[in-house]
């Protein structure tokens, strides 16, 4: 009797005393132990979840949804969470009224819809309607409606952060979790050695403020990371900076970075500082140890997006992340496993919902704005993300998931990294060096060069993919035509700053930074060259231009793994350079092999060479051989049915059958009986989707 007259149980109508929540929701018997059941003291966490109502809060309905988000949020983060002493968890003043809306933060689907929606939305009447009132309304009410946004934030109160901490206590210890494991600093071989992506190189660099400035503001909290009561009220306050809305245009960028760094900390922002830390291990070492770190720096990402989406975030740092934590699953797992594609839908899904497919004014009075710097750092987001979906229908054949048709991107800007997190006056300066078209006057050759490039052929692989993968019209030869005249015009007209046409003659003195970029230009070009020319086959064409390019691709494509020591500060780049370029060209060649009508080479007399090599069959059965001992190499230990070991062998299938033949055949039947076509071709139709080499 005297337990329960020292805690704030209530009896319930039935007579019955207060269950707590989570046996109330699973309708099983509770014990009434306070401030936690003997029930949920047994389950693994079970402790950090067992929570009850305040006496004033009126029973609801049991939500099926709400307490397996709580119970699960551990297995969806891929946390062992350890359960904490009941005495150190932060509760609220046991009389406040949680109002429906402080629900958001468990249930993200109450939160009222803030996403993108065009014109045939139900809303788009309305927009019209409201942009006719703010034509008849005097300037002050707009000035009012104007100012009265949201720009800077106070500190949360200490009640908010009780009160969010106790909100949701399966949040609440997954905050912890994520605190303790929060980087010190990102390594510095980020700047020193070629990262994955080039094109990142700014994001990486606003990696380490957000570092610098957590540990700076938030240092009392992380040097002791035993202090589970100090770290819960931080993550409490990352939380409360999450659930408001990040502000977007920015002309400053020191003030768009501090908008979700320092004291305005968000789930996003932590999420960016494990991002960068896995991909400078990625780019350090391939050691088991980096692998190893990787992967717990991947669980950690995911919990922060977990967090974030909670706080039913949805802005373009939420965006970033999503993309870049789908890109070190590729680079971990390969772009063929399911769980990316589902990361790559994710980040498409987020792209759209925010409305940042749609590079175009929503407000149809705004007037035209100058570019700013989260403007900028919105375009190169997104582009990156429709490359990927370009690159990704191309390699595995899956239909993408963007189209150009639903979309309004501008290319982004040809500005040095730097620019980007310059001050006001440094960036305006950066501004007026570029032309009308956005290129660079200086001559200078950026990454976002190579972004902007990559872009616009990335424009016209979707033109050929959509008609290249269409299943009910057949496209004529002239739309073909067209197609590849607009991308060789596209590829003359680069820049004189843009060196699109690698040789390998004297290669020693080039840079590689620029190499790098010179080579993959190259090769993007010669891909939508290479699907176009296998639709002309389809229509009877010669399939000689088809070889041409294949053979070039290879080339290029092995150079990475050739000249190995020129790339040993980027081999993380070779590895899906061979794959994306060179496994697709290989597949014609192999098949060009085999074929019992060869076409037919140079004379010895008047050899052709293609970048720098030797166009002949000779040449071809080499430059398999390559191919074949690099995939040999790259991944010794792959699993039978895999990718890269199916291509390997359908190679070195090939190859044996050509050089091992020891007499002509007689005809093509009796030819083409020599060759065993038990072979798994399967994953060598990954590269044909166009279904043109039989």
């Amino acid at each position: 009797m005297s337990r329960l007259a020292a805690n704030p149980l209530v009896t319930r109508r039935n007579g019955k005393i207060q269950a707590c929540e989570p046996c109330r929701r699973r309708k099983v018997a509770c014990d009434h132990g306070y401030p936690i059941c003997r029930r949920c003291r047994r389950r693994p966490n079970g402790a950090s979840t067992c929570y009850y109502e305040p006496p004033d809060h009126e029973a609801q309905p049991a939500d099926p949804v709400a307490p397996r988000w709580s119970e699960n949020i551990y297995e969806a983060s891929k946390l062992d969470a350890q359960s904490t002493p009941a005495s150190s968890v932060l509760r609220s003043n046991t009389s406040r009224h949680v109002a429906p809306e402080d629900k958001m933060w468990s249930s993200p689907a109450a939160r009222a819809p803030s996403g993108f929606f065009g014109p045939t939305s139900f809303s788009a009447a309305y927009l019209e309607t409201e942009n006719a009132l703010r034509i008849r309304s005097p300037p002050a009410t707009t000035a009012a409606a104007s100012s009265s946004l949201p720009s800077n934030f106070s500190p949360p109160s200490l009640a908010e952060i009780q009160d969010m901490t106790a909100m949701d206590q399966g949040a609440s210890h997954l905050t912890i979790k994520v605190l303790q494991a929060v980087p010190t600093e990102i390594p510095t071989v980020t700047l020193s050695r070629s990262h994955i992506n080039p094109n990142d190189e700014w994001m990486r660099m606003i990696g380490e403020k957000i570092v610098l400035s957590t540990w700076d503001t938030f240092g009392s909290y992380l040097h002791n990371r035993g202090n589970v009561v100090a770290l819960r009220e931080l993550g409490s306050m990352i939380c409360i900076n999450t659930r408001r809305s990040l502000t977007e245009d920015h002309d400053d960028p020191l003030a768009w970075v501090e908008s979700f760094s320092g004291s305005n900390l968000r789930w996003e922002a932590v999420g960016i500082m494990f991002i960068c830390a896995a991909f400078a291990e990625f780019s350090a070492s391939p050691s088991t140890d980096a692998r190893s770190r990787i992967a717990q720096y991947t669980e950690y990402c995911s919990a922060c997006i977990t967090l974030a989406n909670m706080g039913g975030s949805s802005s373009s740092l939420m965006l970033f992340l999503l993309y870049k934590r789908s890109v070190l699953h590729a680079c971990m797992h390969g772009e063929t496993s399911l769980p990316y594609w589902k990361f790559h839908a994710e980040t498409v899904a987020m792209l759209t919902f925010s409305g940042l497919h749609d590079d175009q004014p929503r407000d149809s009075f705004a007037a035209p704005s100058e570019p700013m710097i989260s403007m900028e750092a919105r375009r190169r987001v997104r582009c990156q993300i429709f490359i990927v979906d370009k690159f990704l229908a191309t390699f595995v054949g899956r239909p993408p998931l963007l189209t150009r048709r639903f979309c309004s991107m501008k290319l982004p800007l040809d500005l040095d990294e730097t620019a980007l997190l310059s001050d006001k006056k440094t960036f305006r300066g950066h501004l007026q060096r570029l032309d009308s078209d956005g290129w660079n006057v200086d001559g200078k050759f950026h990454s976002s060069t190579l972004l902007r490039i990559r872009m616009m052929v990335a424009l016209i692989r979707d033109e050929i993919l959509e008609i290249g993968l269409a299943q009910n019209e057949s496209p004529s030869i002239d739309d073909i035509a067209e197609l590849k005249r607009k991308e060789v015009q596209m590829y003359k007209n680069l820049p004189a700053h843009v060196p699109c046409n690698p040789t390998f003659e004297d290669i020693r003195d080039v840079d590689l930074q620029l190499l790098y970029p010179t080579l993959l230009i190259r090769l993007d070009h010669l891909l939508n060259i290479f699907l176009l020319e296998r639709l002309f086959v389809k229509h009877g064409r010669s399939r000689s231009d088809l070889l041409r390019t294949s053979f070039e691709m290879v080339v290029l494509a092995l150079h990475s793994w050739t000249q190995k020591g020129m790339w040993a500060e980027m081999q993380g780049e070779c590895q899906w350079l061979v794959m994306g370029y060179a496994a697709p060209a290989g597949a014609v060649l192999s098949m060009e092999l085999i074929d019992p009508n060869p076409v037919a080479f140079a004379t010895d007399g008047d050899e052709d060479t293609i970048a720098g090599e030797t166009y002949s069959k000779s040449s071809i059965i080499q430059q398999l051989s390559l191919l074949m001992g690099y995939l040999k190499s790259s991944a010794p230990s792959q699993p039978k049915g895999s990718v890269v070991s199916d291509v390997r062998d359908v190679i070195k299938r090939v190859l044996d059958h050509v050089l091992n033949q020891t007499k002509q055949p007689q005809s093509p039947t009796v030819w083409r009986e020599n060759f065993d076509f038990t072979v798994n071709w399967d994953n060598f139709e990954q590269f044909l989707p166009f279904d043109t080499i039989k």
